[in-house]
């Protein structure tokens, strides 16, 4: 990486001129070892980038969850009822801890009710699966789907009324839904763009979130990205996400500046010896088998949203340090909504459609900044 973007192509910030130049122009030995500094953490994080896909999905990681004992009781329950033996290890760890400060929230999450309702989960997914098998024998796999595809979305007049009506709506004195919704349908195009438009007009950063108005509009996407990018999406955890079991059937993603290296033979020997060990696995333990799956591998899901989840998720996961792979995934969204619904999707003012040759060197040049000047 360091030959493929040495550090005389980038600028850094000089102290006596007070703005930014080419490294080679940089005179103060601590400017010098600022620039230096900067760019060492920030290939490194490049090269950790392009060699994550080797990571399996069994690679640990740490997870920290906060919610209400409603939530911690549901959540429990779902654990205990998992067929994977860690997971369940994992809930007994998590009832001691809470049983300790809220017992009377989470004592039902292994008792008889737990248990109920676990097996009301387990019987529901088996005959499911059955079905599934039975009705899906003769529906092909696709060799190689699109990277995103929007599969349900609304008419985009519909679309437009549904968020002016709930905009108005919102300062409406007395009025009924049902007749706001007919006035609008009567406005000229123009004047309801208007409604829609004073409604982000002032949004002068990506944490001015557009209000509920835009949770009235909803798309439903399938993707087919690796499963590390997958995991970047997954934590979006106001949206709804649909998988299937993770397995290396779909093939992988090699990035091409592994290729450039030199280094595919080896990734490939690596995916070919994963995919091995998956499908000995698998014959006897799939639920298992999804461990040694690598982050490099294809895998197919489908996310639904609202309009307003989709602005956090586009404006958020498009920022020039985010992973090139789900900055992608995300720009090909926005590039879907805005293809049908292009007045509301003026809302979204702040994906960056742009590409970049080192994603977090503008990042690590503001925490360098803030390290120096606090």
């Amino acid at each position: 990486m360091k030959e493929r973007e040495p550090i005389e192509r980038f600028i850094f910030f000089e102290s006596a001129s007070q703005r930014e130049v080419k490294f080679d122009q940089l005179k103060s030995d601590k400017d010098i070892k600022s620039a230096e500094r900067i760019y060492n953490v920030t290939i490194k994080a490049k090269a950790l980038d392009l060699l994550r896909g080797l990571l399996p999905a069994s690679t640990m990681t740490n997870v920290g969850i906060t919610g209400n004992g409603r939530a911690f009781e549901y959540l429990l329950t779902m654990m205990y009822g998992s067929k994977l033996r860690e997971i369940r290890l994992i809930a007994d760890q998590l009832f001691a801890e809470l049983n300790a400060v809220i017992p009377s929230f989470v004592r039902r999450a292994n008792d008889r009710y737990g248990q109920a309702l676990q097996k009301y989960f387990s019987e529901t997914e088996s005959r499911v699966n059955r079905l599934a098998k039975s009705c899906l024998s003769d529906v092909p796999p696709e060799d190689s789907p699109e990277l995103v595809r929007l599969l349900d979305f609304e008419d985009n007049f519909q679309a437009e009324v549904k968020v002016a009506s709930a905009i108005l709506y919102e300062q409406a004195r007395g009025q009924s839904l049902h007749a706001i919704t007919n006035y609008v349908k009567s406005m000229p195009t123009q004047e309801r763009h208007q409604v829609m438009r004073a409604y982000t007009d002032f949004r002068t950063n990506r944490r001015h979130r557009p209000g509920r108005a835009f949770e009235m509009v909803d798309y439903t996407f399938e993707l087919f990205t690796n499963f590390g990018m997958f995991r970047d999406l997954h934590r979006h955890r106001i949206l709804t996400m649909e998988r299937q079991l993770l397995s290396p059937r779909h093939g992988y993603d090699l990035p091409q500046e592994l290729i450039e290296a030199g280094l595919d033979n080896d990734f490939a020997d690596c995916m070919y010896l994963t995919k091995q060990v998956y499908e000995a696995m698998s014959k006897t333990m799939p639920e298992e088998a999804q461990y040694v799956v690598s982050f490099a591998h294809r895998y197919p899901y489908f996310i639904k949203m609202n309009l307003r989840e989709a602005c956090h998720m586009i404006e958020l996961r498009t920022t020039p340090q985010g992973h090139p792979d789900y900055r992608l995934a995300c720009q090909k969204i926005y590039s879907e909504i805005k293809r049908v619904h292009p007045a509301l999707c003026e809302g979204i003012k702040f994906a960056d459609m742009n590409r970049y040759r080192l994603e977090r060197l503008d990042a690590e040049k503001k925490t360098e900044k803030k390290r120096q000047f606090g």
